[in-house]
């Protein structure tokens, strides 16, 4: 009689169990046996090693795991600050979107605070006394904000320390969501003027141009102790709003005050500055009376002033000092996000004591678990055979379950396949047959060859969804590209010694242009304009190698001449080359102090300077080859002076080469023209020369679109102009670059 394959699988699985369950039935019993005359012989040979060595070791163990816990608390502090700091940036996004698509979002009337929802939280507008409440502008903007309500309630409701939520407008109008409107409203009815251009989160957040954690502040209303973070929101490179949310100095005690261990540790926490924000103690070195801030930099205890300057460091330490006249354990670690640091402190007597009594502690439970351990060796033998005799009567049942699971798929797939006739030869794959193993693969490959027949119109519809993703990618990838290039001017808006701005407009999704500018220390400004050859996602890959490479090697130090560095930086692209791309550069150095500037080309165009009374002038300097074209590329310096008022224009050949549908070239001439109509246009605009960079190039871009008229842009267009202000005129201003071979 021929056995079913169900059959056949049934009794593989239980001859399989079986044996197996054996083998661990009778190892484990000698195992168990084993096992209890070896804790018992141990525990006789080595008691008393254990009980000389214990002491010392538990004093390592909780020494150890002292200065774990400081870090844990540590960074569960930070972890509060980290979401305050998360969930304010993701509300700064969406009003970044609500004030550039206004249309797309649902105006929401903001309420006046009022005495009637005091303790309530509520969204409420309050203005400055300098704001035009009627300025349809501003209106537009809270109602836009309002509908921002939801997010921002559920943000304060949702959270155990955030105190209020706060979105500033530069027109003067807040929206702020907290519980405590009847702060804010004065004992006659009128709603109280809010200054959120004075508050430091603020001010912070606008000179830094982006987030910004205070130090501890008054808040405006309660005058309650308060750590504030400001987050700026720019729209089009123009300050739209700022964003601020706050923690009360309370709320972080009470957090703070959990980390202690027992009555005997203490904890505090420091600021950047080595002032003491908490601190459990009220008295002693370590203590903290009252709210007033309290330096351990100015304590005499020189080893605690050296062990703070190290914590200050941001770094995770340990060491043991005398504090309060008793030697005492102080572990520290960092609270990133504020670049604080949390102290947490035991003196070295009561953490001994503790050791002490864990090892005698340990003593005692070992020799217990030896004798508990023999008598229940007899109990584990008779369990583990009851285990096994259980387990082979579960691996039974579930083998029949398994192989019937196993056989019924194949049945239903040889019945839908002896029913595949005539114009039906559709096979679906039903749920029964998506089994994860072969049986499942063979079931598909039927569905497969039916489905060919009628699969050419899905196989249409799913090229263009590819195509769809495709370019939803290269959308992202111009944005990421267009992210590494600094965009938000003015870029250095604490220096008067010159202005510059920058565009870059790609002839595809993504591009190979680029341009950049740094500062290399306080008085030597970088300025960098290159091309990537081709065009595409390749040009933009080559370009992001490029330009960390030339802003890595400059800030490196290593090279003081700007010909140095692009040797260098052509020899790193050369390297594994193996496309043989190329880029060329333009690479300048400005000494800020005195207007003297030194320079270094591969193959790029020649740079145009504007002289004050002498217009515009195309300097021809000395050219190398391009970079990544041809390993050990020597190139030259030129050396320039600008004075005051002078400018400097920096172009791709996207410029010059623009064309329109005559196949006529913008070329040099016209660009030349170009730049000196733009100088003339910022004139009769009214606003000075020297401080609109952005209308001049804009009017340069409007000209070039006017000559190529509706001509698609074939090149990547990239202009740079950086206007020289300096303290003091120079007597002389030389015209041109010299070679660094006559110098």
């Amino acid at each position: 009689m021929k056995e079913s394959l169900r059959v056949k699988i049934f009794k593989m699985n239980m001859m399989l169990i079986t044996v197996a369950l054996a083998l661990f039935t009778v190892f484990g019993v000698l195992q168990v046996r084993q096992f209890t005359n070896l804790m018992e012989e141990t525990s006789r040979n080595q008691n008393e090693v254990i009980m000389d060595t214990m002491s010392e070791s538990m004093r390592g163990m909780a020494t150890e795991s002292f200065q774990k816990y400081v870090v844990s608390e540590a960074k569960i502090l930070d972890g509060e600050f980290w979401t305050m700091q998360h969930d304010l940036e993701i509300l700064a996004r969406q009003v970044q979107l609500v004030l550039e698509e206004p249309s797309a979002y649902s105006p929401v009337e903001v309420p006046l605070p009022s005495q009637l929802e005091a303790g309530k939280l509520a969204q409420q507008l309050v203005y400055s006394d300098t704001a035009d409440q009627e300025d349809p502008v501003l209106k537009e903007q809270i109602l836009r904000i309002g509908g921002l309500r939801n997010m921002m309630l559920e943000m304060v409701e949702g959270s155990d320390t955030l105190l209020d939520c706060i979105v500033s407008l530069p027109g003067g109008a807040s929206v702020i969501v907290d519980r405590s409107p009847q702060d804010k409203v004065r004992p006659d009815g009128s709603v109280q003027f809010f200054y959120a251009d004075r508050r430091p989160w603020y001010v912070g957040a606008l000179v830094h141009g982006e987030t910004y954690f205070t130090p501890v502040n008054r808040d405006n209303y309660s005058n309650d102790y308060e750590v504030m973070v400001g987050v700026p929101v720019y729209v089009d490179g123009e300050l739209a709003a700022v964003c601020c949310g706050s923690i009360k100095l309370d709320s972080l005690a009470s957090i703070v005050a959990n980390v202690r261990l027992g009555e005997y540790t203490d904890t505090c926490i420091i600021n950047e500055n080595g002032n003491m924000i908490y601190s459990s103690r009220t008295d002693g070195e370590l203590g903290m009376n009252g709210i007033e801030l309290k330096s351990l930099r100015d304590s005499s205890n020189a080893d605690l002033v050296t062990l703070v300057d190290e914590a200050l460091e941001g770094d995770v330490g340990f060491s043991m000092l005398e504090v309060n006249g008793q030697e005492t354990y102080i572990a520290y670690a960092p609270i990133e996000t504020l670049g604080w640091t949390q102290l947490l402190s035991i003196p070295q007597e009561n953490l001994n004591a503790t050791a002490y009594l864990l090892a005698e502690q340990t003593d005692a439970v070992m020799e217990k678990s030896v004798a508990e351990m023999r008598g229940n060796e007899g109990r584990t033998v008779v369990a583990t055979l009851i285990m096994a005799g259980e387990l082979i009567l579960l691996a039974a049942v579930l083998s029949l379950v398994f192989s019937k699971r196993l056989v019924n798929p194949i049945k239903r797939m040889t019945l839908r396949v002896s029913e595949m006739k005539g114009d039906d030869m559709s096979f679906q794959v039903e749920d029964v047959l998506l089994t994860g193993d072969e049986i499942e693969v063979l079931a598909r490959a039927f569905a497969n060859m039916s489905e060919k027949m009628r699969g050419y119109v899905r196989e249409i519809v799913q090229i263009t969804s590819e195509k769809q993703r495709l370019d939803t990618e290269l959308s992202v990838a111009a944005d990421i590209q267009l992210n590494m290039l600094p965009t938000h001017f003015p870029a250095f808006p604490e220096r008067k010694d010159f202005d510059l701005y920058a565009v870059m407009d790609p002839a595809k999704e993504v591009g190979g242009d680029f341009y950049d500018f740094f500062l290399i220390d306080d008085d030597h400004l970088a300025l960098v304009m290159a091309d990537v050859s081709g065009k595409g996602v390749p040009a933009s890959l080559f370009m992001v190698v490029s330009k960390t490479l030339i802003k890595n090697v400059t800030l490196a130090g290593i090279y003081s001449k700007p010909s140095e560095i692009l040797h260098d930086v052509n020899s790193r692209l050369f390297d594994g080359n193996e496309d043989s791309m190329f880029v060329t550069a333009w690479l300048g150095i400005l000494t800020l102090s005195t207007g003297e500037m030194v320079s270094s080309c591969a193959g790029h165009e020649y740079p145009v300077f504007y002289r004050k009374g002498k217009g515009f002038m195309l300097e021809r300097d000395p050219h190398g080859l391009a970079m990544g074209a041809m390993e050990g590329t020597k190139y030259r310096d030129a050396y320039w002076h600008l004075d005051p008022g002078d400018m400097l224009f920096l172009y791709t050949d996207g410029v010059p080469e623009a064309n329109n549908d005559r196949a006529e070239l913008f070329g040099t001439e016209r660009m030349m023209t170009a730049l000196e109509n733009s100088m003339r246009a910022a004139d009769e605009s009214g606003i000075p020369e020297e401080t609109d960079l952005q209308l001049f190039l804009r009017n340069v871009r409007e000209q070039i679109d006017d000559f190529a008229g509706e001509t698609p842009q074939f090149d990547d267009l990239t202009m740079l102009c950086m206007e020289y202000r300096g303290s003091e005129p120079s007597p002389a201003s030389e015209d041109g670059g010299t070679d660094d071979s006559t110098k």
